[in-house]
């Protein structure tokens, strides 16, 4: 088959222009500016491409596969209002990962090649622009591939000069042998991981590099620490030492290389090691529980505020979140010169979630644990490790309407991260999104460090959704503010935080005009047990409910887990924020007279000792059958073309819907996972094993119940998808037990797809397949169920 367009209604929206990169500088009268890329053709999606350890890496330029750049960077100044060009960059050139210095004085960015990338490196004041070296940088595992030190060197990540690519052996050497260690371990189906000893050694050539260190006032560059497989790597403040990680052998073939076996170093500035920090096994063999962890050393740290003081924690109960103890953290520090032994710090009750610093008697600290949904915020005194931490904030990440926001941090001029703070140092600078039953009010609060009150600095004022983004280096007074109404897409303004002065930054558009005067409402209503529900209507320009004649409707979720129902139906969405048209999303198919309740609530409830998924289906059902209702009540929908979707664990909640309900025309199921047997370490928020509660994975599998499902199905899926539990086999195997047992239902795959959709000749022929699906089960005139065999069962494979 080749691939088809949709309505060009539908289509227009495929094609608009997305919104630029801006990135802000430590100098608040700039930022960069460059042209995102639009959706990549499928001749783009074939560039090659070897799969090794969880990675998909491009072998020709040594990046992820899939790398592209932005267009047409430029430098705009706020007090001229006027956009300034680069010199000398080539002609139609790609760009990506652009970088400040430190200074603000000089600009980073890597050229995208069909053979590598190259550093180029730019003056703010001049415009003047040159390369740094050849387009032989290693990218292979992703993440900017140079790092500034201080204003005016690089270290800069590139392949092994003279390395050779390993030769595939034509003929098999021996078998391929994995041994069982006999410990306890619960990993997810991870894919694309290696299978061999060429893959090994694919792995180790396209992995290793070399960091070279290069001065820009000489242009003088050379070999910087030891060669290898570089996982991360991380400065002082003072610039005088380093933290990096190699990932060392042997590699598994079970898990991906995030998890494999490495080596923690300190190095000084030449590149030479100190010491040792950590020697890491591979991890495989976690116990079975969400925040279970390793026992050797993790989360290194540099102490923002501190010329050299390095932080890192450790799990003192075993790892393991099941062990009852007062105590499940042990933080350690290191300093300068690094030759003592290292010192104890705070210990906590519950797993190390984050850290961030601010001065010799502030810092903040937080810790987690998922069985209660608890998350506390402290504030401890990193020079007096003695005195216990106070506790700010004790937060259940559910509820959404007591959330009291997060910490605001300013990047240092080392560029390290530090607390925001006002009144000297006695206020706390935070930001939250303000949920309430009348939907999110984005704040700025100041919280006082002595009395823990809190004080209103700023909230968005209706009948604007208006979200702080992130407040400027140099000056912290003022902060980026993203301002959008219904029908009126986000721009962006510095607000001062005092004044109230404002400089607007952007002028977009409406991107689609066509639709501008859509309805949109926010639609509350309840299930049969009483948990409030909650969804985002979208109606047709003009159309009235109760005058005019309900519409066909595609309905569209997720299911979110909950521990406690209260929390469950708590209001997340604004009906003063813009609704972006995703070409993913449903939203295109308003332009063609459907209505679209999205985003409508689907939560799995299981409170106390219940796991949410012991009453899955009996709730999806609840959670559907509410919404149907209230939509037919509303003179919205229908009750004969009412159609439902999801993608991932939206696809999951589809075909389950299909096949313990008789609510919907019919069903669509994008990249879903149909057989739970094939997950048997966990999916979603899921923790047991297959072993632990055989019945449960087995009712949960819509594939089982494949013989119940009577309205047609359409089945889309990428035929790369990577992503963890959801191979392409689930939708094939699903769609050939709907096949063969009479059903109604189509398969599409999608060529070099990935999870999500990224081609412009996908996506649109996905939107084809889901308004012909919709069109032909939805007419008034068509049965609506009971195809049987006289329906259609079809796989489709896409060709160009």
């Amino acid at each position: 088959m080749q691939y088809q367009r949709p309505p060009e209604a539908i289509a227009d929206l495929v094609n608009l222009k997305p919104d630029p990169l801006m990135l802000f500088g430590p100098n608040p009268d700039y930022i960069i500016i460059a042209d995102r890329p639009m959706y990549p053709s499928i001749e783009e999606l074939r560039e090659p491409k070897v799969k090794l350890a969880g990675r998909q890496i491009n072998p020709d330029s040594f990046t992820p596969y899939g790398t592209r750049g932005f267009h047409n960077p430029r430098l705009h100044q706020f007090s001229t209002g006027k956009d300034h060009y680069f010199n000398g960059l080539p002609e139609n050139g790609s760009f990506r990962y652009f970088t400040w210095s430190p200074d603000g004085n000089r600009i980073a960015f890597c050229l995208v090649t069909d053979h590598g990338l190259q550093l180029w490196t730019a003056d703010r004041e001049s415009l003047e622009c040159y390369a740094v070296g050849g387009n032989d940088i290693n990218n292979s595992l992703g993440g900017a591939p140079y790092d500034f030190i201080g204003n005016d060197r690089f270290l800069i990540k590139r392949r092994i000069a003279g390395a050779r690519k390993p030769e595939m052996s034509e003929s098999a050497t021996g078998p391929n042998v994995q041994d069982s260690s006999g410990k306890e371990g619960a990993n997810r189906t991870y894919t694309n991981l290696l299978e061999n000893d060429y893959d090994v050694a694919l792995f180790r050539y396209y992995a290793t590099g070399q960091l070279y260190l290069h001065r820009l006032d000489t242009g003088e560059e050379r070999e910087w620490a030891e060669p290898g497989i570089i996982a991360g790597l991380g400065d002082s403040p003072n610039g005088k030492y380093f933290v990096i990680t190699y990932v060392v052998e042997p590699f598994s073939f079970n898990v991906p290389y995030d998890k494999f076996a490495d080596r923690v170093l300190l190095l000084d500035q030449a590149g030479f090691p100190i010491r040792e920090l950590a020697s890491r096994p591979t991890v495989e063999h976690l116990p079975p529980a969400f925040g279970a962890v390793i026992t050797e050393p993790r989360r290194f740290n540099w102490r923002s505020d501190h010329p050299a003081q390095l932080y890192w924690t450790e799990a003192i109960d075993g790892g393991d979140p099941r062990m009852d103890v007062e105590y499940r953290e042990q933080l350690y520090y290191l300093e300068a010169p690094f030759t003592g032994e290292p010192q104890k710090s705070i210990r906590l009750p519950m797993r190390f979630g984050a850290l961030r610093w601010g001065r010799s008697d502030l810092a903040i600290v937080v810790d987690w644990e998922w069985a209660t949904r608890r998350q506390v915020t402290r504030r401890w005194y990193p020079d007096d490790p003695s005195r216990e931490p106070e506790i700010l904030f004790d937060h259940n990440w559910e509820d959404n309407y007591n959330d009291p926001g997060g910490v605001v941090t300013v990047s240092s001029p080392s560029d390290h991260s530090l607390l925001l703070t006002r009144d000297d140092g006695q206020t706390l600078v935070m930001v939250g999104n303000g949920h309430s039953p009348d939907g999110p009010q984005p704040f700025v609060d100041g919280f006082n460090l002595i009395t823990h009150e809190k004080t209103r600095l700023w909230e968005s004022t209706p009948p604007y959704f208006e979200r702080p983004l992130f407040f400027l280096d140099q000056d912290p007074e003022y902060f980026l503010l993203a301002r959008e109404q219904s029908d009126e897409r986000p721009n962006f303004f510095l607000h001062h935080l005092v004044t109230g002065e404002e400089m607007r930054v952007t002028s977009f558009p409406h991107p689609y005009p066509q639709l501008q005067h859509t309805n949109f409402e926010l639609v509350t209503y309840e299930r049969a047990d009483g948990v409030q529900l909650s969804g985002e209507l979208h109606t047709p320009e003009g159309f009235q409910a109760g005058t005019d004649a309900p519409l066909p409707i595609l309905m569209w979720a997720y299911p979110q887990e909950y521990k406690d129902a209260d929390k469950a139906g708590q209001v997340t969405t604004s009906k003063h924020q813009f609704r972006r048209i995703s070409p993913l999303s449903p939203l295109p198919f308003l332009a063609v007279g459907y209505a679209v309740f999205d985003d409508f609530a689907m939560p799995i409830v299981g409170e106390g000792d219940e796991e949410p998924n012991e009453t899955f289906i009996e709730q999806v059902r609840m959670n559907a059958e509410a919404a149907v209702q209230k939509l037919v009540d509303m003179g919205i929908a229908d009750p004969d073309r009412i159609f439902v979707g999801g993608h991932s664990y939206g696809a999951f909640m589809t075909a389950h819907l299909l096949a313990h309900t008789d609510l919907f025309a019919g069903g669509i199921a994008r990249s879903g996972a149909f057989n739970r047997t094939l997950t048997p370490f966990g999916f979603q928020a899921e923790e047991r094993t297959f072993w632990q509660v055989p019945d449960t994975y087995v009712r949960l599998s819509p594939f089982v119940h494949a013989d119940k499902i009577d309205s047609p199905l359409l089945l889309i899926h990428g035929e790369d998808d990577s992503n963890s539990g959801t191979y392409p086999v689930q939708s094939k195997r699903m769609f050939t037990a709907l096949d063969n047992l009479g059903k109604t239902a189509r398969l599409c795959l999608l060529p070099y797809e990935d999870h999500g959709y990224a081609a412009e000749e996908s996506i649109l022929h996905m939107l084809w397949e889901m308004h012909r699906w919709m069109e032909r089960y939805g007419r008034p005139d068509s049965e609506r169920r009971g195809h049987g065999r006289q329906g259609e069962r079809q796989t489709v494979s896409l060709s160009e």
